[in-house]
């Protein structure tokens, strides 16, 4: 048991890599330059078709004996599988996910570590990125980005425990939600079944609203570590054809909010505050259907219509999305006639 102790690692890092030859190298020569080095990378190819393995093959020796690759046998189309996968073959005390196209700096992990283990974190969450291009050359004059709302932590800061309030600011966005700003407790993730939702593009917000709804040690810091690679091509900036565009989000919306409410059903919290969970799910629902704005117009509602049964038709459950779509609705319409209440006939 103590050799065993002793053998772990402070920190597992999992990269899911899908062709990026150009830019993975970078990615693992950002861990090899940290300052703290008690940690393990699990590199997991989602079938790549380039040399994306071959040159993370060549990083073994520099890494001695730190850092494994794994190769899946078919891709998946997205990061959440590779993700998965790689967490079963973490030892960490805790866990970073890091994605091959991006980098962090130097003293990432010595700043996140000592604030998860100074405050015994389940969670330690930066709310704050730097944003770069191919064609970027002065790193020192980025300037901080972050889509959430609502003032930002000045020092390391503990979240209330009150997991209505969470929720509520979840839903206000009051979270940057992706999976890789994060340093995360490794056993809390085994002991509340918490894995990346295996579902397109929604991943990692399903993913952090897990995470705020069961951390009792959940940590804002003001640290910025994350240096986020804006390219064309990756998965966050393909651009899809209308129609295959609307498709894959309607499946997000229908596989996504299935995993999503068999989360939180399974949690007791949850089914004796079924408003707190309209609140969770609403966050999501929102989210997706954002998406569609951009394009709606581009069909006529019959257009539309078909494109939805097809969808909903090969959903495996989608009569939990039903039920929430109708009680949103309700709840729209009564919000309309208590504003307007000129509006009820009779």
């Amino acid at each position: 048991m103590d050799n065993e102790q002793k053998n772990t690692p402070a920190i597992s890092v999992i990269i899911p890599m899908y062709n990026v030859e150009k830019y993975v190298g970078e990615c693992l020569d950002s861990l090899l330059a940290q300052t703290f080095q008690d940690f393990e990378v699990i590199v997991v190819d989602d079938k790549s078709s380039d040399n994306s393995p071959e040159i993370v093959d060549g990083y073994k020796e520099r890494f001695s004996g730190r850092l494994k690759l794994i190769r899946s046998q078919k891709n998946s189309g997205g990061c959440a599988v590779p993700r998965n996968i790689g967490f079963g073959f973490a030892h960490g005390k805790y866990i970073f996910f890091l994605d091959a196209d991006d980098l962090i700096t130097k003293t990432a992990f010595e700043e996140l570590y000592k604030i998860a283990e100074d405050f015994q974190a389940d969670v330690v969450h930066c709310e704050q990125r730097y944003d770069f291009f191919d064609s970027t050359k002065d790193f020192s004059k980025l300037k901080p980005k972050t889509f959430q709302r609502g003032k930002l932590v000045t020092k390391p800061t503990l979240e209330t425990d009150d997991i209505t309030k969470r929720i509520s600011d979840f839903h206000e966005v009051r979270y940057l939600w992706y999976a890789w700003n994060k340093l995360i407790r490794r056993e809390f993730l085994t002991e509340n079944h918490i894995e990346n939702p295996e579902v397109t593009n929604i991943e990692d917000m399903l993913f952090t609203c897990y995470l705020v709804a069961c951390a009792d040690r959940y940590v804002r810091v003001p640290n910025i570590v994350n240096f986020y690679r804006k390219r064309p091509g990756s998965i966050t900036f393909e651009r899809l054809e209308a129609e295959k565009h609307v498709r894959r989000w309607l499946r997000a919306l229908i596989n996504g909010f299935d995993h999503a409410e068999k989360f939180f059903n399974g949690r007791k919290f949850f089914r004796e505050n079924p408003i707190v969970k309209f609140l969770a799910l609403d966050s999501f629902i929102n989210y997706c259907t954002n998406y569609f704005k951009e394009i709606y117009t581009n069909y006529s509602p019959v257009e539309f219509d078909e494109i939805i049964r097809e969808e909903f038709a090969n959903a495996k459950n989608p009569l939990g999305l039903h039920a929430f779509i109708f009680a949103m609705m309700n709840v729209y319409r009564q919000t309309i006639l208590r504003l307007h209440p000129e509006a009820i006939s009779g």
